[in-house]
């Protein structure tokens, strides 16, 4: 399996911020967000087969018992590797995995207990939206699995309408939203959120606030 990079750290973003998580940053993704800010997500920088990643996650997990493992990228469902990481998630079954994918992959299963989905639906600033597999909205588990949207000042109003879609189709879904980082100010999408009664969490991007965004490995 091709891997940009490892680290522990802080999760930055919904719905698991300020928790301590190992990431997996595997390359390659199939979109290219106006808003991107994993510029080198192209990189392979190491290469493992399924067990010694798996071996790489125990370790790591019995050192720091209360740790979330995130798999992200890129994009980490991409071709067979979908197969490859729910075959990791599968073999340790007392450990907490989050999968964030960029929604452009149906789900193939969500029979994994202990893995939840974190599901980013592009907004228009992001150019890449019309991409969203929709079979997604029905696959996810309200319990568990969660959608994100990540807005600029223009797409405030889709993101009324886009929320209201995914509510017809998954009513306990979890929904989160935060800012483009530079382009919408923090109290004007709070703001926003209560003026128009949205169903929605309102997160931030915290590692871009506790570290550079040209620093790696954080």
């Amino acid at each position: 399996m091709e891997i940009v990079e490892r680290f522990i750290t802080i999760s930055g973003e919904a719905p698991i911020i300020g928790h301590p998580v190992y990431i997996y940053r595997f390359s390659n993704c199939n979109l290219d967000c106006n808003y991107c800010d994993t510029i080198y997500k192209n990189e392979i920088n190491i290469r493992e087969a399924e067990g010694e990643i798996i071996e790489d996650i125990k370790k790591v997990t019995n050192e720091n018992p209360h740790i979330k493992v995130l798999f992200t990228g890129g994009e980490p469902l991409l071709g067979c590797r979908q197969e490859q990481i729910y075959y990791i998630i599968k073999s340790l079954p007392q450990t907490e995995f989050f999968i964030e994918t960029n929604g452009t992959i149906t789900i193939e299963r969500n029979d994994l207990s202990n893995c939840h989905f974190i599901c980013d639906c592009k907004s228009p600033s992001a150019g890449v939206m019309e991409n969203f597999s929709k079979s997604n909205l029905t696959l996810l588990n309200g319990e568990k699995d969660c959608i994100k949207f990540v807005v600029n000042a223009e797409d405030l109003e889709w993101l009324t309408k886009k929320i209201k879609d995914v509510r017809e189709t998954n009513r306990n879904l979890p929904l989160y939203v935060s800012a483009v980082h530079g382009e919408l100010e923090l109290k004007e999408l709070a703001q926003f959120i209560i003026k128009n009664k949205l169903p929605v969490n309102m997160s931030i991007q915290l590692h871009k606030m506790i570290w550079h965004d040209t620093e790696r490995g954080v």
